[in-house]
């Protein structure tokens, strides 16, 4: 076993802006080995009135990777953050919640510095001798989150490769499905998943298109899980989030940087359902919807893959990389 980092791409150009939303796409050539995690670091030097409330990582609203021209993310936020918000923001849960890292060197609310951190779980074997990388991403208004006097005077966007010859596991997120729900309605709701070899249903993204959660009491059932519908929260218990499993940067009011951080039972708005690796298909919900809302549903899928040999000093630690455990880690059936 072998774990490596490499430094793939930095720009000091395609970073937040407080003129309003952004996005960049920035390509660049890696090199080959099984890319367990590609790191995506976003440093900032801020100016102006900073009130900061929550993780600039929030601001995250489109996330596309292409890898020698296959698609392994295409995802896009439910919606932009709301102003002052202390949410932890939708990118921010859904790394945490299917074995990434989202996180924040912590820091006061009126720090000029920002560094963050986000792990996005790959397991792609990387052939070739210059595999290419294309990233689409964009921002919202960095203000929602900074304040609304902050300035952004510098900053870089900066990739990073983890290999890991023991990742055991390939995350792909496919294009969402929206659907416009009606008021006080129970409707079915069937979220495209693409037959892919290998690739297994482990979960699905629920966003709203506000940080609401607009749900009667039926919620969601899920045809492959139950005969019978469940309350929202139930879903929450069931991938732990109700025991307070998910960290937030928090710096609003705070006076020293160790208590930037804290812990939430939910994000409103924004669900994970736990599939137990259904077989790929199309995924079959009953939604009951308090109110005239749009949702977003994206299929999170990984398949099994197979670490490629490299000639290094051996590791005496080993670390498997697995997405698939990293989302039923909360549940009954952890192995």
């Amino acid at each position: 076993m072998s774990v490596t980092y490499y430094q793939l791409n930095r720009s000091t150009s395609s970073i937040p802006a407080t003129a309003g939303s952004t996005s960049y796409t920035d390509g660049f050539y890696g090199v080959p080995g099984t890319m367990e995690f590609l790191i995506w670091r976003l440093e900032l030097t801020l100016g102006g009135t900073v009130a900061r409330t929550t993780s600039v990582a929030a601001l995250i609203s489109q996330f596309k990777l292409v890898v020698d021209g296959d698609i392994l993310y295409d995802w896009s936020a439910g919606s932009a953050p709301e102003q002052d918000t202390t949410a932890m923001g939708n990118w921010n849960y859904f790394l945490n919640t299917i074995g990434g890292r989202s996180l924040e060197v912590p820091a006061v609310n009126t720090g000029t510095s920002v560094d963050c951190y986000m792990a996005i779980p790959v397991g792609a074997i990387l052939g070739g001798q210059t595999p290419r990388f294309e990233i689409t991403y964009g921002f919202a208004d960095a203000n929602l989150v900074l304040g609304a006097s902050a300035t952004v005077v510098s900053g870089a966007s900066t990739y990073w490769a983890r290999f890991n010859s023991s990742a055991e596991r390939q995350t792909r997120v496919v294009s969402g499905t929206s659907f416009q729900h009606t008021a006080n309605q129970t409707e079915q709701v069937v979220v495209r998943v693409p037959s892919m070899p290998g690739y297994v249903l482990d979960a699905v993204l629920v966003q709203n298109d506000s940080f609401a959660d607009q749900y009667g009491a039926d919620g969601i059932r899920a045809l492959a899980l139950s005969q019978f519908s469940m309350p929202i929260d139930m879903h929450r218990w069931a991938s732990d989030e109700l025991g307070n499993s998910i960290m937030v940067s928090n710096p609003t009011a705070t006076t020293d940087h160790q208590s930037a951080q804290v812990f939430k039972t939910k994000m409103p708005g924004v669900l994970r359902i736990p599939l137990y690796g259904l077989k790929a298909g199309d995924l079959t919900l009953m939604v009951n919807s308090s109110a005239t809302t749009t949702r977003f549903y994206h299929p999170i899928m990984t398949r099994a893959i197979g670490g490629t040999k490299e000639r290094r000093p051996v590791q005496t630690v080993y670390a498997p990389g697995n997405p698939q455990a990293a989302i039923m880690s909360g549940t009954e059936v952890t192995q």
